[in-house]
């Protein structure tokens, strides 16, 4: 199955946060995003995660479809439980790998969170999205953690 390994990825990613000094201990892990490797990729995906979930969302976000799936079974690990999870296509002309690239954790406010970690890298260029407002951190070549403000699913009803 497509979510085989995702207690692994979320501790490898967990443990990568906390090298940084990141205590993400009391927040919310929102849900865990799936970067798909092309298009055609995407749509074949598409039809693996409507086995495990319903699609509630789709739309063009960053000139790429994304799709927001409520879990029929939520995903636990430890103390963090997640009834969503995001199936990513890719931008044109992005070469990447199909597997797990994010996990999203929800905070209060972006400044204080960030003054909490002065010295990490953080990419604050999507705190301003009208619908999504986001600060990212890039782990690995191919993975990355998102912070966000609410959780996805309370987004999506509030958009539609």
């Amino acid at each position: 199955m497509i979510l085989d390994a995702y207690t692994i990825f979320i501790e490898e990613t967990l443990k990568k946060i906390h090298e940084l000094g990141i205590d993400v201990s009391t927040l919310n892990m929102d849900h865990i995003g799936y970067q798909a490797s092309s298009d055609e990729d995407y749509d074949r995906l598409c039809s693996d995660f409507d086995q495990i979930g319903t699609r509630v969302s789709e739309k063009i976000v960053g000139g790429r479809r994304v799709g927001i799936y409520k879990l029929n079974t939520p995903l636990q690990y430890k103390q963090y439980i997640s009834d969503a999870i995001e199936l990513v296509a890719p931008k044109a002309g992005q070469i990447c790998p199909s597997a797990l690239e994010h996990v999203e954790f929800v905070v209060s406010d972006f400044d204080s969170f960030i003054k909490k970690y002065p010295s990490v890298p953080w990419d604050t260029s999507k705190t301003n999205q009208p619908i999504f407002p986001m600060i990212t951190l890039k782990l690995t070549d191919t993975t990355q953690v998102k912070f966000h403000l609410q959780p996805v699913l309370e987004i999506i009803k509030e958009n539609k």
